[in-house]
C-alpha cells in the first residue's frame, strides 16, 4: 500500500508537471525554465501550508496543533486538545485541516490554467498539491507516521489505536485545565485496548501512567513505566 500510494503520487505530479511544463513553454519559451524551478520549490511551501491547514481547522475546534516542519521531508503536527469535550469530531476535523488546503490550492491551480479569473502563476502549486494530498489521504502507515487519512479511518472506525489516542489526548487535556493526573480516572490509563508499543499513542499512555503512579506516590510501579518509557524513546522516537 505504501509503494503503491507513492507511485500513485509521483506519476500524477508528475503528469501536471508535464502539462505546465508544455503550457508555460509554449507561452514563455526559455523563460520558462524559471517556471520549471518554482514547481519544485512549490513543494515545501505547499507543505507548510498543508500544516498550517491542521493549525487552522485545529483552532477552529479547540485543538491546538503544534507543526515539526520540514523543508524537504515528512512534517507533522503534534496534537493538544484544550477541551476532553467531543474529541473524536474535533480530532477527525483537524486531521483533514491539512487535505482540505491541499485541495483548495490544486483547485485554485486549476482555475488558473483554464481562465484568467486568478493569476496563472498559481498553476504552479498543482503538481505539489496533487502529490501532498494523495500521500496524506490514503489510509497508510509510513516509517514517519500514519496519514491524516489512517488516524481520520481508524477514528471514524473506532480502531483499538484511536481509542488509545483518545484516551491519552483526553487526559493530557483534563491535566491542562488543571486537574491533578493522579486524580483522572483510571479506566482512560488501564482500560483501554492493547496495541503495538511503536504507535506513538502507545508510548504517550506509557508516560502517562508513570506520571499518574508518580503523583500517587507508587514509586516502584512509577519507575517501572519510567523505565519502559526510556525504552520505547529510545527505539522509536
Amino acid at each position: 500500500m505504501k509503494k503503491l500510494t507513492i507511485a500513485l503520487a509521483t506519476v500524477l505530479a508528475v503528469l501536471f508537471a508535464g502539462l505546465l511544463v508544455w503550457v508555460f513553454w509554449l507561452e514563455y519559451n526559455l523563460y520558462a525554465l524559471a517556471v520549471y524551478a518554482a514547481m519544485i520549490l512549490a513543494l515545501p511551501f505547499s507543505s507548510l501550508m498543508h500544516e498550517l491547514g491542521h493549525m487552522l481547522f485545529g483552532a477552529i475546534c479547540k485543538i491546538k496543533a503544534v507543526p515539526k516542519f520540514k523543508l524537504f521531508g515528512s512534517s507533522s503536527c503534534k496534537l493538544i486538545p484544550k477541551t476532553d469535550k467531543k474529541l473524536k469530531w474535533r480530532l477527525i476535523f483537524t486531521a483533514y485541516g491539512g487535505l482540505v488546503i491541499n485541495a483548495f490550492l490544486f483547485i485554485l491551480g486549476i482555475v488558473a490554467l483554464a481562465t484568467n479569473d486568478v493569476p496563472v502563476w498559481l498553476a504552479l502549486f498543482i503538481p505539489s498539491n496533487v502529490y501532498l494530498y494523495i500521500i496524506n489521504a490514503m489510509p497508510v502507515q509510513f516509517d514517519s507516521g500514519k496519514t491524516d487519512g489512517l488516524i481520520g479511518s481508524e477514528l471514524i472506525n473506532q480502531a483499538d489505536s484511536a481509542k488509545v489516542m483518545l484516551a491519552v489526548l483526553t487526559v493530557q487535556a483534563q491535566v491542562l485545565k488543571g486537574k491533578p493526573i493522579a486524580e483522572v480516572d483510571e479506566q482512560l490509563l488501564f482500560g483501554v485496548p492493547q496495541i503495538i508499543e511503536s504507535d506513538e499513542s502507545f508510548i504517550a499512555l506509557t508516560e502517562l501512567r508513570y506520571e499518574y503512579f508518580k503523583a500517587k506516590g507508587e514509586t516502584a510501579q512509577a519507575e517501572k513505566y519510567k523505565a519502559r518509557f526510556e525504552e520505547l524513546k529510545k527505539e522509536y522516537m
